[in-house]
């Protein structure tokens, strides 16, 4: 018996579309994308990250999560760019988390070119750290160091990866932007000159703060084929470490926006929280602090929850605007660069204090009962270690330090990333003179070595203070320049001029 044309050709969509992968089905020319997340909260106490002193963690508040987001353009020739975004809630990328999860992800994924894997914390204080195992003193029994949370968390992140790629379907996007106050400058100006962070408002000899905030909310939203709304990045320049002292761990203000927005558009959606370039930026009130207290109170909120309150209320009023102009993206294009940027120069006053402070904390610790884990023992590593760089000028007078630059067309806008602590300055300096219609500056992203110092102002260097002495950075202003100049040529390669 003869079969139709028909029969057949439903026999091939039966039996043969199944066995095509994702990466087969776009081939299409269009606009593809993925997401998904995973909760990496230890099952065990951790070391937390952030402070000087020893927090081993005391329990859980809220969970900490990883959440990836993976973007597909082909052309019509069936050529493709991507990007997979991974926004992790910890303290910074950390070398040691960095080359295990970049080696895991080769394996994984070895079609895959790993310079389109992007990476970018939180900055939340109340995460495991992603440290070495001897970063902090820990004098107790039954904690998961952090070489192997790291296992733990990889061994939960390449699978949420797998998931958003593998689950990437044609898409559409919508971008835009609106305003919340979640970031105040936290370095105080004295009539002296000097500047502090966190230091006094309330004193006849404060002046001003140092620098400028930067309020934009900025956001993309994905929808993927049946025109389900199934991700969103969002742009805040602060760090999330409203919380910062907490024993127990904490995912700080991210959490509460990530159940707002899921409780109206659904469990399944993925909020990734990226933070924008605010070294001297904190969500800690540093004036009218009786004023807001009293707000947050009639509200009956948590600090955390009054700032999710305002970073959902700019992403619910960005979203009611553009929602109606979804589509899909004329280009997506992802550019990487590695470059050398000139180290700090220490003086020989700065070599001659940190020694003597490294000195006597290491008696301090060596002294005390808990070796120092109050904070000694990690404060005299941070003064020690400006000693090393000393030591290695005489073979090497003007070293580099490399980091590396990630920067991504999609549509009209782009997003740019460092490695750093970067001072505000230097991301409202790349927004003004980039040619996108919309710049997205990411701070804390994976870089080639060390972890998230800061980069800070020229006029943050004149006020010194901690994040902004020698010791808080490896690069100054001088590498924060040429920081923004480099970023910037590779916006420009992304839009050239007609």
């Amino acid at each position: 018996m003869k079969r139709s044309f028909l029969f057949w050709a439903g026999m091939f969509f039966i039996l043969i579309l199944p066995g095509i992968t994702a990466g087969e089905e776009a081939r299409t020319p269009g606009f593809y994308v993925g997401a998904a997340k995973c909760d990496i909260t230890p099952d065990r106490p951790v070391p937390l990250a952030g402070q000087f002193h020893t927090r081993i963690s005391q329990g859980i508040d809220n969970p900490v999560m990883a959440n990836v987001v993976a973007m597909e353009w082909v052309d019509a020739e069936g050529k493709s760019d991507y990007a997979i975004w991974v926004g992790i809630d910890t303290v910074s990328i950390r070398y040691e988390f960095n080359q295990t999860i970049r080696k895991a992800f080769r394996e994984k994924f070895p079609q895959l070119d790993e310079t389109k894997l992007i990476l970018s914390a939180t900055h939340t204080h109340s995460a495991p750290g992603l440290i070495a195992d001897d970063y902090y003193r820990i004098n107790q029994e039954g904690v998961m160091l952090p070489s192997e949370y790291i296992q733990f968390m990889v061994g939960k992140m390449i699978p949420a990866m797998e998931q958003a790629w593998e689950g990437r379907t044609a898409g559409k996007y919508a971008y835009g932007m609106d305003f919340a106050v979640v970031a105040y400058n936290r370095r105080a100006i004295y009539a002296d000159g000097r500047a502090v962070m966190y230091g006094n408002t309330n004193d006849p000899n404060f002046r001003a703060m140092e620098g400028m905030e930067d309020h934009d909310v900025g956001c993309m939203f994905f929808w993927n084929a049946e025109d389900k709304l199934i991700a969103m990045m969002v742009n805040v320049a602060c760090p999330s470490q409203e919380n910062e002292g907490s024993m127990r761990i904490d995912a700080d203000f991210w959490h509460p926006v990530r159940t707002m927005l899921q409780k109206k558009h659904g469990e399944d959606l993925v909020v990734l929280g990226l933070c924008g370039a605010a070294g001297d930026m904190s969500p800690h009130i540093r004036y009218r602090v009786a004023a807001e207290e009293r707000m947050r109170a009639l509200r009956k909120l948590s600090r955390t929850e009054e700032l999710g309150r305002r970073i959902v209320g700019a992403v619910e009023s960005t979203l009611e605007v553009v929602e109606g102009t979804r589509e899909t993206p004329s280009v997506l294009k992802s550019l990487y660069a590695e470059i050398d940027l000139p180290e700090r120069k220490i003086t020989e006053q700065d070599y001659q204090h940190a020694v003597s402070e490294a000195q006597r904390l290491e008696k301090i610790a060596a002294e005390a009962k808990d070796g120092g884990a109050g904070g000694p023992y990690t404060q005299a590593k941070w003064h020690r270690r400006i000693a090393h760089r000393w030591d290695k000028l005489a073979e090497n007078p003007n070293p580099v330090y490399p980091t590396c630059i990630h920067v991504v067309r999609i549509g009209d806008t782009v997003w740019c990333t460092n490695q750093f602590e970067l001072y505000t300055d230097f991301g409202v300096q790349m927004k003004a003179r980039s040619a996108a219609k919309q710049t997205f500056v990411v701070q804390l992203s994976d870089g080639l070595i060390g972890g998230g110092t800061y980069l800070p102002s020229e006029r943050a260097m004149r006020g010194g203070g901690y994040g902004a002495v020698i010791q808080s950075n490896m690069v100054g202003a001088e590498g924060g320049q040429i920081l923004v100049e480099k970023t910037l040529e590779l916006v420009n390669q992304l839009f050239p001029k007609k």
